[in-house]
């Protein structure tokens, strides 16, 4: 498949990058404050310009390297300029913040009224108590009448710019997220509306997302989902992905996608290994970037598919080099260690996502410039990797894999 196809499908987590969807850092940055971080699952307040500058230099190094960029907000904008989408996008975008009646209809009124671009901007970035009453003037709304005028009436997504999270790839289907925390729930309600709306993604099928039913607490969340192969896809159980989910997706990813094995991988449930590839990520046909101690614990279920997609059986495994061998049919697979294995460069390195690798080619890696014995050790292994700046963005817990959604590699 040609890089100027409309076609997409991802069948790896390492043939060669053709297309991916970004999204550039915007206001909804500058909406964090010491008082909502937490809630908004940020550890720091960020510099926008600083995380611009350096998400414009990763777009820049993807572009260079034959990458196709698309952007989320372009996407979204593209789709708002019909009225009947953007009536019901606004309907279920409000229905997600606690409005009173009055509020959310005299909002949605003058919402409807914006251009594209500044309505994907307010559905981006929020509203304040103060904007929304420049907005909507004086109404009968509890909701509008209390003091603290920096609260949110449309919450921020800040962390949206990790585009690894709200949906999933997977050959020539798409898992659309249920997000674990509130804060992150607009986002993949927005990708589906992009999915299903806008005439670039006519070809991709909503294979978990497009049921009523596929929601909380049924939640999964793209970081833990890893294609290792056309038949192969590796899914985190973690702090926001439930074992439930997971047989839910991989049962559908059988019938409708022809993948014959899922792995779910039961990792520590902690914000520290929040998703799958924040611990595990592929770097080549035959290695995997892990963090140290992770493969002595491991809980492997290995899910087997027939050619009709029933699930023939479920299988344990407690290693998992020998699990990716029998699957992955590999001789011999090499783990490379973040930090190389000292547990202080290591724990300092994983914090800054050493272990959170995008590949755009077999053996071509992006990484964060700041993990400098993580970068070292994967070159000593045979690894080309690409570094760019990333003092801003990782403070948002999330590295270059996190950033990125792959549409379409080549196969291998």
């Amino acid at each position: 498949m040609t890089s100027d196809s409309r076609g997409f499908s991802v069948g790896s987590e390492v043939g060669r990058l053709r297309r991916v969807m970004l999204h550039r850092p915007g206001l909804e940055l500058d909406r964090l404050t010491i008082h909502n971080k937490d809630e908004l699952l940020f550890d720091d307040i960020l510099w926008l310009e600083e995380a611009q500058r350096e998400h414009d230099a990763f777009a820049d190094l993807l572009r260079d390297n034959g990458v196709e960029v698309v952007y989320f907000r372009n996407c979204l904008a593209h789709i708002l300029r019909e009225e009947p989408l953007r009536d019901e996008l606004l309907d279920d975008a409000l229905a997600l913040e606690a409005l009173d009646i009055p509020l959310a209809g005299a909002l949605k009124k003058e919402l409807m009224g914006m251009n594209p671009a500044d309505l994907a901007e307010v559905l981006i970035s929020g509203l304040t108590k103060k904007e929304t009453e420049a907005i909507v003037g004086d109404i009968r709304s509890l909701a509008i009448r209390f003091p603290d005028v920096n609260d949110f009436l449309i919450r921020p997504l800040p962390n949206l710019y990790f585009q690894r999270d709200p949906f999933a790839f997977v050959k020539n289907g798409v898992i659309v997220s249920c997000m674990n925390f509130d804060a992150r729930r607009r986002e993949p309600l927005y990708a589906h509306a992009i999915f299903r709306h806008h005439p670039y993604f006519a070809d991709v099928q909503i294979i978990f997302g497009d049921d009523p039913r596929d929601c909380a607490p049924y939640t999964i969340e793209g970081g833990d989902v890893l294609v290792l192969s056309e038949d192969t896809v590796a899914i985190g159980v973690s702090q926001r992905t439930r074992a439930g989910t997971v047989q839910i997706v991989g049962r559908r990813m059988a019938q409708k996608l022809g993948i014959r094995t899922v792995l779910a991988v039961d990792i520590p449930k902690i914000r520290a290994s929040m998703h799958l590839d924040t611990v595990f990520t592929m770097v080549d046909r035959d290695a995997f970037t892990i963090y140290p101690g992770l493969e002595e614990h491991l809980h492997i279920a290995e899910l087997r598919y027939d050619a009709d997609g029933a699930l023939e059986g479920i299988v344990d495994h407690h290693s998992l080099s020998d699990c990716l061998r029998r699957t992955l049919h590999m001789d011999h697979p090499r783990f490379i260690e973040t930090g190389g294995g000292d547990p202080i460069a290591a724990a300092r390195e994983q914090w800054n996502d050493g272990t959170n690798t995008l590949a755009i080619a077999p053996g071509v890696v992006v990484t964060y410039r700041q993990n400098v014995v993580s970068n070292q050790v994967l070159r000593e292994n045979g690894v080309k990797v690409f570094e760019i700046r990333g003092a801003e963005l990782g403070r948002g817990r999330g590295g270059p894999r996190c950033m990125t959604h792959p549409l379409m590699r080549e196969q291998l």
